[in-house]
């Protein structure tokens, strides 16, 4: 049986360059949002966003109290 469906032909699609996620890093230490990050870098929300969820670990202060922090490996570790 022939396909006529092939899925994969229109995917154009790259991986973030550890630039772009040092960037992305630099800004959320600033205080932007997801869709000014995205706008400054030239990238789709969408993208932005799973890049953010992906590199965001939760850390302890000394004192016990989480906090969250963007680590730019991680992103490209995962």
């Amino acid at each position: 049986m022939e396909q006529c469906k092939c899925t994969t032909e229109g995917r154009t699609f790259q991986r973030l360059s550890p630039f772009e996620r040092g960037q992305i890093k630099a800004l959320l230490g600033e205080g932007f949002g997801v869709l000014a990050i995205a706008a400054k870098i030239g990238l789709d929300k969408g993208t932005e966003d799973r890049e953010i969820n992906r590199g965001t670990m939760r850390q302890l202060n000394s004192d016990s109290a989480e906090r969250f922090e963007h680590f730019a490996e991680t992103g490209g570790a995962a």
